[in-house]
Order: C-alpha cells, then sequence, then structure tokens
C-alpha cells in the first residue's frame, strides 16, 4: 500500500467532481470520482469552514472521537467495474480491531476529518505525473481546480497553473 494525499478536485466531462491523490512525490496519482455532497463535504473540512451545524462526516467523526474509536486508515485496494473502486476504513477501540468496506468519498470525507492516512493498493496508481494526468483529460480547462494546502510544499499549483487557461486559474490574492 502507498500513502496517498488529496491534492485538488476537478469537474470531469459531465461535472462530476474527481478527486485527485496523488503520492508524495507527485509522481503517481489515483483519480477517484465521488459525488457533489462527498466533494463540498471534503473541501468543506480541507477549508476549515465551519457549518453552523454538523454534516454527516462529522457526525461520524464525532461519534469515534466520543466512544474511543481510532480510525487507522482507508485503504483503496482494488477495482470492480461495477461500483468503481473498492475501499475499507480500518479504526480500532482499545484492542478490538476493525474494518469496514466503505465507499472511496465516504472514507475520503471521515479520513480529512479524523486525520487518519489514506492508503492505496500498488497497482492501482497511475505511472503519469499529476501534470500528464491532466493534460491527458479531454479538456482540462473546464475543470474547477481546488488544490489542498498541502499540495503547495510540491509546487504543484505553479505547474499545473501553467497548462490550464488564465481564466481557470485559482486567484493568487
Amino acid at each position: 500500500m502507498v500513502e496517498l494525499h488529496i491534492k485538488g478536485f476537478f469537474l470531469d466531462s459531465d461535472r462530476m467532481p474527481v478527486a485527485v491523490l496523488s503520492d508524495a512525490t507527485g509522481k503517481r496519482v489515483l483519480p477517484v470520482w465521488i459525488g457533489p455532497s462527498e466533494a463540498s463535504s471534503i473541501i468543506v473540512e480541507l477549508e476549515e469552514i465551519k457549518s453552523p451545524r454538523p454534516l454527516a462526516h462529522d457526525i461520524l467523526a464525532n461519534y469515534f472521537q466520543r466512544h474511543g474509536f481510532t480510525m487507522d486508515g482507508l485503504e483503496i485496494y482494488g477495482q470492480s467495474a461495477e461500483f468503481g473502486y473498492n475501499a475499507r476504513i480500518k479504526y480500532h477501540r482499545r484492542l478490538r480491531h476493525f474494518d469496514m468496506e466503505v465507499r472511496p468519498s465516504d472514507g475520503l470525507a471521515l479520513a480529512v476529518r479524523l486525520r487518519a492516512p489514506v492508503l492505496a493498493a500498488d497497482h492501482l496508481l497511475s505511472s503519469a505525473d499529476l501534470c500528464t494526468f491532466l493534460s491527458s483529460l479531454q479538456d482540462p480547462c473546464k475543470g474547477l481546480i481546488f488544490f489542498a494546502p498541502e499540495a503547495s510544499h510540491l509546487n504543484t499549483e505553479v505547474q499545473i497553473s501553467d497548462a490550464i487557461a488564465p481564466h481557470t486559474r485559482p486567484n493568487s490574492n
């Protein structure tokens, strides 16, 4: 398993959100198609936006914390033609260990809240780096690109912003 980090999001040609996960070097990526609600939930947490009332993923994270559960990680371990990626969360309470099958999108939303690692099976990762991956899309300029705060130390935003139209570049002010 390889540890991944959320590098950003874009909208595909059907305007569905795609989370772009990358290894520490940025040389291998894993695009994960997710629903708009899950994308919003993940972005709200990454941007530290406080909701007046908890979102569904906040409730589950609060349950984990309140009842002494620790999330050990999200594992994206396989792929099926019917459901896309297969994922499970691993967690424990004291000496008891558990795992639960989840949608990758829900696992990501929970992992960002509980600061748990995201892992993927090596064979699922594309050998293309992030820039190559985005340039392979039909029209990446029509996508919304959001970069996670930790991506800035890899200088990924600069590389990608050079490859997209100026009107889609993130505001640097």
